[in-house]
């Protein structure tokens, strides 16, 4: 009786053995048909080292001009005051009204937040002639804020001379913002 568990043994010792071969032949099938499918797919190289070098270089510099720049996802915003204290002026129309206003603006990225610092007199100068003229009354409405932030972008963004909509100032937010 112990014969037959011998030889009862023996079969699956050699149907493990051929099965783990089996599955590394399958294995090394499978990297190759992977390998040879890579190299079919891949775009084929045009040209010589030269003209690679002058192309990176001319698309690097069309970059450089055009910017387009898109927010990736996980990158944390970038924000900026526009000055110390916040924005005091005298409206436009009658009597003494003032509005004071905080102002944070979203950049596209630090390249415009270091162009924003760089234009910073000319940017400041700019929102403060536009919300003077403003009057009490289009700055005392949801609709007139919203307005007022959306002008503001546009000025600052002439001033950088920013061209797409994801470039220079993204967003422009009111930390404060009190009028009398």
């Amino acid at each position: 009786m112990s014969e037959a568990k011998a030889e009862a043994a023996a079969p699956s010792k050699k149907g493990k053995l051929l099965l783990i071969i089996v599955i590394v032949l399958l294995t090394l099938l499978l990297a190759m048909g992977g390998a040879l499918l890579y190299f079919i797919m891949k775009p084929p190289a045009d040209g010589g080292a030269d003209e690679a070098v002058a192309e990176a270089q001319a698309h690097d510099e069309k970059k450089e001009k055009k910017k387009p720049k898109k927010k990736e996802e996980g990158v944390p915003p970038v924000y900026e005051k526009l000055q110390a204290d916040p924005f005091t002026v005298n409206l436009s129309g009658e009597g003494d009204s003032v509005l004071q206003v905080e102002i944070f603006v979203e950049l596209a990225d630090e390249t415009d937040k270091q162009r924003l610092k760089e234009m910073q007199p000319k940017v400041q100068s700019a929102v403060i002639r536009l919300i003077g003229s403003k009057t009490l009354d289009e700055v005392r409405t949801t609709k007139g804020q919203e307005d007022l932030a959306r002008q503001i972008r546009e000025q600052i963004n002439l001033v950088l001379e920013a061209e797409g909509k994801d470039e220079g100032v993204l967003s422009v937010n009111f930390t404060k913002y009190f009028y009398q």
